[in-house]
C-alpha cells in the first residue's frame, strides 16, 4: 500500500529538498524521517533482485540521491541553485518513482557487470572499467564520438519501444538489464515463449555467442542500423551508455 504525506510534510519536503546541499543535522534527520516514512509502502519489483536488504537500500538512496552527502561541494552548490529547485518531489508517489529509478540503475549496473560481455573478447574487468568511466551521469562524450547525442538516442529509444509488439515491449520495459526477472515478468503478463522472445529481442545472450549473433537481435539491429554503432569490444563504452538511456526510457514507458 502506497504511503502518503501530510500537507505539512509535503511542504517541508519541498523546502528541505531545495536546500538539501546545505542542511544542518536536525534538518538532515527530518528529511530522513520524511523520505523513509514515505517509502515504507514502496515495494518496486527491483527490490527482489538486489542482494541487499530493503532498509539498507533505502538508506543508500537517501544518502546518495536525496541528501547527496557524497557529492562534490562545488557540484552540489551549482545543482542546488538550478535544476533541483524545479524538480523537488512533494508526494510519496514522486519519492517512490525516484527510489525505483535508483534501484533500476543499481540493478542494471549489477547485471551489466555479470552478463553483458558480447563474446569472450570482453572481460569482466573491462566491463567494470567501462562502467566506472561512463556510468551515472557522465560519459556522454562517447556518444558524440559516434555522431550521436543524448536527445537523439532518447528519441530513437522511444521509437524502438513504440515499434515493438506488446509482449516484447513489456519484456523490455519491465525486464531490461534484469535477466533473472524475465520469468516473473512473463508470468505476470502471461507471455508465452518468453525466453525465445527475450533472446530474439536481445535481452539475453550467451557468453559464447559472437558479436555477429547479437547483431541479429532486435537490439543488435537497433544499435548497428539505427544508431550506426558496430558491436565490437572497442565500442563497449558507447553501447553501455546507449543501453543506460534505453533502460531509462523503458522504465518510464
Amino acid at each position: 500500500m502506497q504511503e502518503t504525506l501530510s500537507p505539512e510534510q509535503s511542504v517541508e519536503l519541498v523546502r528541505l529538498w531545495r536546500r538539501r546541499h546545505a542542511l544542518g543535522p536536525k534538518e538532515i534527520a527530518c528529511m530522513y524521517v520524511i523520505v523513509g516514512g514515505a517509502l515504507q509502502g514502496c515495494n518496486p519489483p527491483e527490490l527482489n533482485v538486489l542482494g541487499e536488504g530493503r532498509q539498507e537500500l533505502v538508506a543508500q538512496f537517501i544518502y546518495v540521491k536525496v541528501l547527496r552527502l557524497d557529492a562534490d561541494p562545488d557540484e552540489a552548490e551549482d545543482n542546488g541553485s538550478t535544476g533541483d529547485n524545479h524538480s523537488a518531489p512533494s508526494s510519496a508517489f514522486a519519492l517512490c518513482a525516484y527510489f525505483r529509478r535508483y534501484l533500476i540503475d543499481c540493478t542494471r549496473a549489477s547485471s551489466f557487470r555479470r552478463r553483458l560481455s558480447i563474446g569472450d573478447q570482453v572481460t569482466e574487468a573491462q566491463l567494470e572499467d567501462q562502467l566506472d568511466r561512463h556510468g551515472d551521469g557522465v560519459g556522454f562524450e562517447v556518444l558524440a564520438d559516434h555522431g550521436l547525442s543524448g536527445p537523439a538516442v532518447q528519441a530513437a529509444a522511444r521509437a524502438l519501444i513504440a515499434s515493438l509488439p506488446e509482449p516484447e515491449r513489456i519484456l523490455l520495459c519491465e525486464g531490461f538489464g534484469r535477466e533473472n526477472a524475465l520469468s516473473g515478468v512473463a508470468s505476470r503478463h502471461a507471455i508465452a515463449s518468453y525466453h525465445y522472445r527475450a533472446g530474439r529481442l536481445g535481452l539475453v545472450h550467451k557468453r559464447e555467442g559472437l558479436p555477429a549473433d547479437y547483431a541479429k537481435t532486435t537490439l543488435g539491429q537497433w544499435l548497428t542500423q539505427t544508431l550506426g554503432i558496430a558491436i565490437a569490444p572497442d565500442n563497449m563504452g558507447v553501447i553501455l551508455r546507449v543501453f543506460e538511456i534505453l533502460g531509462a526510457e523503458a522504465s518510464y514507458a
